[in-house]
């Protein structure tokens, strides 16, 4: 059954807009306690226009949802980061485990990208598909509601009450004590998807968040995994990382490791950005020992390579 959400309300603006300055405020203290506050007031189901204008149904029991009610989309800055300097204008994105679409639809906004989202869980894959119809953006969107794997079939993913964006196909990866609601889902290799689409014979940038099952993600793209074709990757990698690396390397591309900041370091970083400042938010691999499992992979010889190196190099692009 599809839930019917209403148009944001004066309300819901009124206290999203209040919560946005006190969260940008040097007051660091509050804010869970403020937003319980606000939802108390709040209906569950709400339709939003986030300050890029992107529109989203969200539900705020959801985890994701609300923070993305409450942070006004500001999710992942790296990844937004990456939209607006990697992927050219008018190229193509594939948001592998899109969850709400939320990355996609940044990618669809800010680049003027044709977007093929994966998303296997029923639910969330619905609501991909409502929040491109709400963008009206239908003729340049595509939906897989699939998991994209190493190979094709059926398989079991395992869902978490807890958190709306740990549901995995590995049984170990979800941690709510409640148990582990299973559902059936469809596989796919990604190279078979990519060549059903031929407007996608070139991925220009390709994310990957598939909670554990990036390295079988990446397996499945068979030759389709080289820069010549897919120039830029973004993947979490937080399982299975050696021989994750192994494969992009051997592939041709190089890792950058994102850089992990505060939320106030991160802000200021993204504020200088905003401003016109060159900010280095990645920095070379190179099997770095800090690493968060969230990395960037471009062409080892790439000019987008040697972009983000002399971004690495530069002082005055540091975070501060």
């Amino acid at each position: 059954m599809t839930v019917r959400a209403a148009t944001e309300s004066g309300l819901a603006t009124s206290l999203r807009h209040c919560f946005r300055i006190y969260r940008e405020s040097p007051i660091s203290l509050g804010h869970p306690l403020m937003r319980r506050l606000f939802r108390a007031l709040l209906n569950r189901h709400q339709i939003i226009t986030l300050h890029n204008g992107i529109r989203l149904q969200v539900d705020l029991d959801r985890v994701v949802q609300h923070t993305i009610f409450w942070l006004d989309g500001d999710m992942e800055p790296q990844l937004e980061w990456v939209i607006r300097e990697l992927l050219p204008v008018g190229g193509t994105c594939v948001d592998c485990g899109a969850n709400c679409g939320l990355i996609g639809l940044l990618a669809r906004r800010l680049r003027h990208a044709r977007v093929l989202f994966l998303e296997p869980h029923p639910r969330l894959a619905n609501d991909v598909r409502r929040n491109i119809q709400l963008n009206k953006w239908e003729d340049a969107c595509h939906l897989v509601e699939a998991a994209a794997s190493d190979a094709e079939g059926e398989a079991t993913l395992f869902e978490s009450i807890d958190y709306d964006g740990s549901h995995s196909l590995l049984s170990d990866w979800v941690t709510d004590n409640q148990g582990h609601p299973q559902i059936k889902v469809q596989l796919t290799m990604l190279k078979s998807i990519l060549e059903r689409h031929p407007e996608f014979d070139r991925v220009d940038l390709l994310k990957v968040d598939t909670e554990g099952h990036d390295l079988a993600v990446l397996r499945g793209l068979g030759g389709w995994l080289h820069p010549q074709r897919i120039p830029v990757i973004y993947a979490e990698l937080g399982r299975d990382r050696a021989a994750s690396f192994q494969l992009l390397e051997q592939s041709g591309y190089t890792g950058f490791s994102y850089r992990q900041l505060r939320r106030k370091p991160m802000r200021r970083l993204m504020k200088r950005y905003g401003n016109g400042d060159p900010v280095a938010v990645f920095h070379p691999l190179r099997h770095a020992p800090d690493y968060t499992g969230e990395s960037l992979w471009v062409g080892a010889d790439s000019r987008q390579a040697a972009f983000l190196d002399h971004l690495a190099a530069d002082p005055t692009a540091q975070p501060r």
